[in-house]
């Protein structure tokens, strides 16, 4: 036996429109939270408050296709005056495909992904699907997950008939998430096992787990409890059978929860003795009050990804618009200004325009003053270069610096001849006898020769003579000399 959910092959509906929906007021949302349980034929709907129920309604005869459901819809918001927008379906049918998957012992996310794969190779063969996965109990190391999928065409015209009614779908939950909640909830010890048949319409949901823990299977009989209740019996049976040879897993409890008690005989009569098995009357209502209570960031949620997609895909498509509206703000002031510095270039323009004669005028003006200028500038620059650079002053100067104090000048002549070129004559008195003014006027020689303006003196021309004195004057002995020489040469 495999459990997976007995489903007819039927290519996956297009999803019709029903053709007068109910016009509802387009007002504010008073937080309602309407709930629709469609169950293989069975349609109920619930408004719910702070997920507590404040008024239901079921159809009186079966829902199986979308040309039905609208219909439908339509009486249920008349009489039940809903005014909300969120809505939560509780679904199975013949589209709504559940099958278990093994993966191998990977992270959640590796484990997801083995799982993408294998719903990608399931659309190849059959149509695109929209797809969640609830965890199982594995078989010795591997990981199990139920796989509960949609035709994503079934999804869209689904959709699109509550769109009309401006309701907005923000969950889709398969039967056994409501059944698991309510499993824990029972009067039994946690960890024990216990297999829960539940009545959904024209099929049946037989769910195996432990109280408290991971989900063992699940798996859908399309048999009713009225009309086939030795075949309610029979695949019972077989899934006790099941949890026994897979899970080495005795189940002692049997959970029938239904409408009618109708398959009670037959399921006592295949699962034989020692077992337990409770009847509960269960209305279809009940797993909507049970399905409201759940939070709702519940992670069995068929349309959670795809929500979360489109929202991603509108906040990418907001920030597009935003950026392409800033765009276009940008070039507009860009074109602004532009055309502001374009009309503030043309004023100018025509203000130069208007005073081209007056500034051609001072343009000549001043091209004359330049003129001047230049000439008096060339002027200048000529008596500057044909001047004698100031050698007399910088020689006397120097010379005053090195002149011992036994020396004294009468004459210092410096001159400029185009032959010869500087040419200087130094004339005094030395207060010494001939041999020591002889030894003064040598050394002042040499300080002369170390000067900057490279002087050079005559030997020829120097003389030192003896000045001759009164004899009735006493005073000290004076020497006359004189040097001559030249300086600047190379």
């Amino acid at each position: 036996m495999t459990p997976v959910i007995e489903v007819p092959d039927s290519p996956a509906a297009e999803a019709p429109v029903s053709k007068r929906p109910v016009r509802r007021p387009s007002g504010g949302d008073n937080g309602d939270v309407l709930g629709i349980g469609w169950l293989h034929g069975t349609f109920q709907v619930a408004v719910f408050r702070r997920q507590k129920m404040t008024g239901n309604w079921s159809a009186s005869t079966p829902v199986k296709t979308l040309e039905e459901l609208g219909p439908a819809l339509d009486e249920a918001l008349v009489e039940l005056k809903f005014g909300g927008t969120e809505v939560f379906l509780l679904l199975e049918n013949d589209q709504f495909v559940h099958q278990i998957e093994a993966t191998p012992p990977f992270t959640d996310a590796v484990a997801q992904n083995f799982l993408h794969g294998r719903v990608q190779r399931y659309e190849k063969e059959n149509v695109p699907v929209l797809w969640v996965s609830q965890p199982a109990a594995g078989l010795k190391k591997e990981r199990s997950f139920i796989l509960h999928m949609l035709p994503t065409s079934f999804y869209e015209g689904l959709n699109r008939l509550l769109l009309e009614r401006r309701l907005d779908l923000t969950r889709i939950l398969p039967l056994v998430v409501p059944v698991r909640r309510e499993l824990d909830r029972f009067p039994i010890a946690k960890g024990r096992p216990v297999l829960v048949a539940v009545e959904a319409g024209g099929a049946t949901v037989v769910m195996v787990a432990k109280v408290g823990e991971e989900l063992l299977f699940a798996r859908t009989i399309l048999a009713t409890w009225s009309a086939d209740p030795s075949r309610i019996g029979v695949e019972i049976n077989r899934s006790l059978l099941y949890a026994n040879q897979q899970f080495n897993l005795s189940v002692e409890r049997v959970w029938l929860l239904g409408q009618n008690n109708s398959a009670t005989a037959a399921v006592n009569a295949k699962c034989g003795s020692g077992r337990q098995i409770t009847v509960l009357p269960t209305s279809p209502v009940e797993w909507l009050q049970s399905a409201a209570k759940l939070p709702p960031r519940q992670p069995i949620n068929l349309v959670a990804r795809h929500l979360k997609r489109k929202s991603q895909q509108r906040s990418i498509r907001r920030v597009l618009l935003i950026g392409s509206w800033l765009t276009l703000a940008f070039l507009a002031v860009d074109a602004w200004t532009s055309s502001q510095s374009w009309r503030e270039e043309q004023r100018q323009y025509a203000a130069l325009r208007a005073n081209e004669s007056k500034m051609g005028a001072e343009r000549d003006r001043l091209l004359e003053r330049n003129e001047a200028v230049q000439r008096e500038r060339a002027f200048v620059q000529q008596v500057d270069d044909q001047r004698l650079p100031p050698v007399p002053g910088k020689f006397a100067a120097y010379v005053a610096s090195v002149l011992p104090d036994q020396m004294r000048l009468t004459e210092l002549t410096v001159k400029w001849e185009e032959t010869i070129g500087w040419t200087f004559r130094l004339e005094g008195v030395v207060e010494a006898d001939e041999d020591t003014s002889r030894e003064i006027v040598a050394a002042l020689q040499r300080d002369l020769a170390k000067s900057p303006l490279r002087v050079h003196s005559n030997e020829m021309a120097r003389s030192v003579a003896s000045v001759s004195g009164n004899a009735s004057t006493a005073g000290p002995e004076l020497q006359r000399f004189s040097v001559e020489g030249g300086m600047l040469e190379n």
